[in-house]
């Protein structure tokens, strides 16, 4: 996956193409990893722009919860029990 690398206005851009998978998931490619120090379980944002342009940014924060269903639910205010073997067994 050869990287085409342009310089615009100073910034580096490097370019690189990858495939979406039949699940939905896109491989970031290894040397962009490396660049942009990403590791598994790195959250993203994802943006859209009115061109048709997808943006994925790097959540810099940690989430407080260890689990995305943990983090719905303190959102939403409801108590987690810590001692409760997963977040599936919560009953809402």
């Amino acid at each position: 996956m050869p990287a085409l690398t342009q310089v615009t206005s100073g910034k580096t851009i490097l370019q690189m193409t990858t495939t979406l998978s039949v699940k939905g998931q896109v491989v970031i490619p290894q040397p962009l990893r490396v660049t942009q120090k990403l590791r598994p379980g790195t959250d993203f944002t994802i943006l859209t722009r009115s061109n048709g342009d997808i943006i994925l940014r790097p959540v810099k924060g940690r989430r407080h919860h260890p689990t995305l269903a943990d983090n719905l639910l303190a959102l939403s205010g409801l108590p987690i029990d810590p001692e409760q073997a997963t977040s599936r067994d919560l009953e809402l």
